[in-house]
This record gives structure tokens, sequence and C-alpha cells, in this order.
């Protein structure tokens, strides 16, 4: 883990250097970001205004890129594990569930609430199964509202199988049509559905140069 996660080297992501042992016990060593994590910033201002919101997108989705250029999954992204640091810049951390695309066979490993559909029925993970835990996070960097909201696991694949009970639109009426729009294609079940890849969704935002 601490090999894959050391190949990703971005001003989103929360750098990890190195591993090793002291009296028997491993530890991590890893760049230290001061800050807050969204989890705990969005229970407390609720949501964030539709500008902020977009900065804030982009740079997941830039984060989230450059893991997956080098060939590397997040599989537990959501607003526990990104961060605005001090500068109010996102920083990506907690890769501990990481892996190489082809190497990955723990294929349920994750929050599940924040899983893609495929994740967590033990078929597949990919780089869209990442862009539908990056749909959620956005949800609710949006709303602040989570899109899922279910007490267990078999309510939670009850939804999935169900249209989005709500919508980023109905949930603020102001939202831009256009946000919502990458948003749940990114929530599409079927992964061949949703954006190519995060910069594909960081462009579909108001704003956004594809180039």
């Amino acid at each position: 883990e601490v090999r894959t996660a050391r190949q990703v080297s971005h001003r989103n992501v929360c750098r990890v250097y190195d591993i090793g042992e002291a009296d028997g016990r491993i530890f991590l060593t890893m760049e230290f970001v001061d800050g807050e994590d969204l989890a705990s910033l969005l229970k407390r201002i609720g949501r964030f205004p539709s500008d902020r919101a977009i900065e804030i997108a982009r740079e997941v989705c830039a984060g989230l890129a450059a893991a997956h250029e080098q060939g590397v999954l997040h599989r537990d992204l959501k607003p526990a594990n990104v961060m605005l640091d001090r500068d109010g810049r996102v920083r990506i951390t907690d890769f501990g569930l990481a892996g190489l695309a082809t190497e990955i066979t723990d294929i349920r490993a994750g929050t599940p609430a924040y899983m893609a559909p495929e994740q967590l029925a033990g078929r597949e993970v990919s780089v869209r199964s990442d862009l539908f835990a990056l749909g959620l996070v956005l949800f609710e960097i949006f709303t602040g509202k989570r899109a899922f909201d279910a007490k267990n696991v078999a309510e939670l694949l009850r939804m999935h199988d169900e249209p989005l009970a709500l919508t980023p639109t109905s949930a603020v009426r102001e939202l831009d049509p256009a946000i919502e729009r990458v948003i749940l294609r990114c929530l599409e079940r079927e992964p061949a559905r949703r954006p190519a890849s995060a910069i594909a969704v960081s462009a579909a935002l108001p704003g956004g140069d594809p180039l």
C-alpha cells in the first residue's frame, strides 16, 4: 500500500513517504496537513457557496486524476478523506486502501456508503468506481446532504436499484443545472454511463475548460 501511495505526487494529494518499524511496531510517515476534513466541515457549515464548491470540486478532481494517471485507485474516497488545509487547498488523504488497478482482489474493501453498486456487489472496482464515489462527495459539497442516506447495506443496495430520491436541485433549488448533470452522470448505476475520467468531470463543471 505504501509503495502504491508513494507513486502519487500532486498538490491536491497528501504525500505518503515511507514505512518503518520501531520496537516491533509498524509505522507510516506522511505529510502533515494542518486543516479540517470535509465531513466535519460540512457538518459545521451545511454546504459551500456555489463558487467555492466549484473550486473545491475541481481540486478533488485534480487530485483523483493524478492517482488514476499512475494506475492507482483510491477505493475509499469520501468527505472524511478529503481535507482543506489552512490555505484552503484540497488534500486527498488516506490511501490506506489504495491499490494498483491491475492488482486489486479484495473488491469490497472500503466504506459501503461511498461504494459504487458494482463494488458493493463484489463484481469489480475500477476508475469509474472511484468516479461514483466522487459524485457522492460532490453531492455533499454542493448540497450539504447525502445522496444515499441508508441505515444499512441492504437498504443501500435497494436505494441503488431505484431512482435517486433526492436530486441536487431538489436539495438546493438555485443550483446550476450543469452541476446537477455532472453529479448525476457520476452516479449512474452502469459504470460505462459515467464520465470517462475525473478530468472529464472537472471539465463538465461550469466554467470548465477541456484544454
